[in-house]
């Protein structure tokens, strides 16, 4: 696969570089694209395409990831003892001009051939996410990145914590790519068709649904013929869900048992279980209000949020 130069990203205005995105699925979108991600999802990435809803400004993480992406950069060349070069450039595929890529570098490798450096900073808290391996949506960012650029091996640097460094490599996988570029196209014909991709169960797309539709107006509408067998699922998931609850408390009743007044028990093949003892402090809300009102006043909020709920017959309702 050939590629081509959009633009010089240092080059870029932060309004230059967003609208510059949204002609295409970069790097970062490849495993949304895809249908791949637990953080974000088709719908939301589709909003953002198509000019419907603004992305999520770059938060403190993206901020210091900016940051400390020169100096691992460097550690990486210090380490392997390989010259890496820095490559300011948003690049576009000759043959699928939809997928995009900004790479964090490129490596000179001891023959001679180039690889791609991708630098990553994970905070303490993600630290388990990286314990076996790359997560499979940077291994799609990858192979979305080496498909574009035409690379057959990638490396990736990561920071996690601050403090600990960690690498791995990664070669190219032709039966990912062809994957990817069959997803990341059937998604990018619906961003053309202004087509909306389907609903999936994913938190993000409730949370989507919830910012598109934040208030319910006096209204009750006729739903199509597809409704009812999505209420056959809904109760269906339901009961299992309630089943799975009842056995899941169960469990963890019988284990309590067996713990009584232990902190941490350990079973013959090896798991452990904690039943701790925590003290927390909490507000009481109710005793504020009537013995405070004035303060209770000044520091409420309002908030906003819809119920959701389904009436399987006139009689009772099943949330």
């Amino acid at each position: 696969m050939s590629k081509e130069t959009i633009a010089k990203t240092k080059d870029l205005s932060i309004d230059q570089w967003l609208e510059l995105r949204k002609q295409g699925i970069g790097g970062s979108d490849a495993a949304v694209a895809c249908g791949l991600s637990k953080w974000k999802s088709q719908l939301e990435l589709w909003l953002e395409k198509t000019n419907q809803a603004k992305g999520k400004p770059a938060g403190e993480a993206a901020y210091w990831g900016h940051i400390m992406e020169p100096i691992i950069r460097e550690e990486f060349s210090k380490r392997n003892r390989l010259r890496v070069k820095e490559v300011p450039y948003l690049f576009r595929s000759k043959e699928h001009p939809f997928m995009q890529a900004n790479i964090d570098g490129c490596v000179e490798e001891s023959d001679g051939t180039i690889s791609l450096l991708e630098i990553k900073t994970a905070n303490q808290y993600a630290s388990n996410d990286w314990d076996d391996g790359l997560p499979a949506a940077y291994y799609i960012q990858i192979q979305h990145y080496l498909a574009v650029c035409g690379l057959h091996k990638a490396y990736i640097a990561v920071l996690i914590g601050g403090n600990r460094y960690q690498q791995m490599a990664v070669e190219h996988d032709e039966e990912t790519i062809r994957n990817i570029i069959k997803l990341e196209g059937t998604f990018w014909r619906y961003v053309q068709t202004r087509t909306q991709p389907s609903i999936d169960g994913s938190d993000a797309s409730r949370e989507m649904l919830a910012t598109l539709y934040p208030r319910s107006t006096n209204t009750r509408i006729m739903l199509p013929a597809e409704a009812d067998p999505l209420v056959s699922k809904y109760f269906s998931a339901k009961t299992a869900e309630d089943a799975a609850k009842t056995q899941k408390q169960l469990a963890e009743n019988c284990l309590k048992d067996l713990m009584k007044d232990a902190e941490c028990g350990q079973t013959p093949q090896g798991a452990k279980i904690y039943w701790k003892s925590i003290t927390s402090v909490r507000i009481n809300g109710s005793k504020l209000k009537a013995d405070l009102p004035e303060i209770a006043e000044k520091y409420s909020t309002e908030t906003s949020s819809r119920r959701f709920a389904v009436t399987a017959t006139e009689g009772g309702e099943r949330k």
